[in-house]
């Protein structure tokens, strides 16, 4: 020890070497840790990665094919009234049938009629006046939606004959164009008013056809609902086309006895253009439809 300093106690040694250890100890570690490497705890608000599975594709079955239609009813003419539809199942030259036509409307107990017709599922024939169709169209539509056939019968019932062949053709097509606006169906059919019509007038009225009847029941003269019923029941054959009319009330309340009795005597009830198998050729004039041997 020099002279001028103060003793240094027995413990100083010691220290001071632990102390060294113990620095040179953290350095040593420290330089062992990885660069950026760090004690802290993790950091909780990180979200723990997401592994990612690669979707496997799923085989679909083929969309199912589309349920066809049911079949329309017997009697239903599917095309909503354009004349050559035939009956579902009925070929009308190999079974009897019969069609029925009222005449002179759309009158006011039109929608009474359809409804009548509706509730019996019969199809018929309706040969309306242009003026009639120009003021009940809403009518004359619904008659062609519920599978009726539609056909002119002039527009003020006027006689064909006496018209002459030019102005009688420019009044039959005046109201073929009312029934094509009302309805969309552009139907060639005609009856000319109190059947009169000559080979003049037919030829002049082309792509037309005149359709007659072969049994009047008569209903405008008598307004008896039975005795319209005896000229169907009685005066009826296969192929007969009637006449009735859209005017006479007493024909609807008559219709289900009419239509029972018909069907009683093995007829099938069909529109005129379904009493044919193809459409109804132009230019020509009809009575009745093809015959067929009654069973």
């Amino acid at each position: 020890m020099e002279e001028g300093q103060p003793p240094r106690a027995k413990w100083h040694g010691p220290v001071v070497l632990f102390v060294s250890i113990v620095v040179c100890g953290l350095l040593a570690f420290a330089w062992l840790l990885p660069s950026g490497a760090t004690t802290a705890d993790p950091d909780p608000t990180v979200p723990p990665p997401v592994v990612v599975t690669p979707a496997v594709p799923v085989q679909k079955d083929p969309p199912p094919e589309p349920t066809p239609p049911p079949l329309p009813p017997e009697g239903h003419m599917p095309s909503g009234g354009v004349p050559g539809a035939n009956v579902v199942g009925v070929d009308c030259s190999a079974v009897p049938c019969v069609a029925l036509t009222f005449d002179d409307g759309p009158s006011t107990y039109r929608s009474a009629l359809l409804d009548q017709l509706k509730a019996l599922n019969v199809h018929v024939t309706f040969f309306d006046l242009g003026q009639s169709v120009a003021a009940r169209p809403e009518l004359l539509a619904r008659s062609v939606a519920e599978g009726h056939a539609v056909g002119g019968h002039s527009w003020r019932h006027g006689d064909m004959v006496k018209a002459g062949p030019q102005a009688a053709c420019e009044d039959a097509n005046r109201t073929r164009n009312a029934i094509k606006d009302a309805s969309g169906v552009d139907s060639p059919l005609v009856r000319p008013p109190y059947g009169a019509w000559d080979d003049a007038v037919l030829a002049a009225c082309t792509g037309m056809t005149f359709v007659l009847w072969d049994v009047d029941t008569m209903d405008w003269a008598t307004h008896d609902g039975a005795k319209v019923t005896d000229h169907v029941l009685n005066d009826s054959r296969p192929g007969s086309i009637i006449l009735m009319h859209d005017t006479v009330s007493e024909d609807i309340a008559a219709l289900p006895g009419i239509v029972a009795g018909l069907k009683e005597r093995g007829y099938t009830l069909v529109t005129v253009p379904q009493l044919w198998a193809a459409p109804l050729e132009t230019g020509r004039a009809v009575f009745n439809g093809p015959r067929a041997t009654k069973n």
